[in-house]
């Protein structure tokens, strides 16, 4: 896994061995639990870096805290 320390906005899929297309899903079903969203497909194709999953959330109105 990652240290928190590491979860840098920068950081892609490419960056993470372990992070493959199952991986996505399983980031992509933790997501919808935790912030009560649904995402589309659209949505998780963004997601392939920490960038892209914050601007997926505050594009769903996710308060992150910023």
């Amino acid at each position: 896994g990652l240290r928190k320390e590491q979860i840098v906005p920068e950081l892609t899929k490419d960056m993470v061995s372990k992070w493959d297309s199952l991986t996505q899903m399983d980031l992509v079903v933790s997501i919808e639990q935790e912030f009560s969203i649904t995402l589309e497909i659209t949505d998780i194709l963004k997601m392939s870096s920490v960038a892209g999953i914050i601007e997926v959330l505050q594009g769903k109105g996710v308060d992150l805290g910023h």
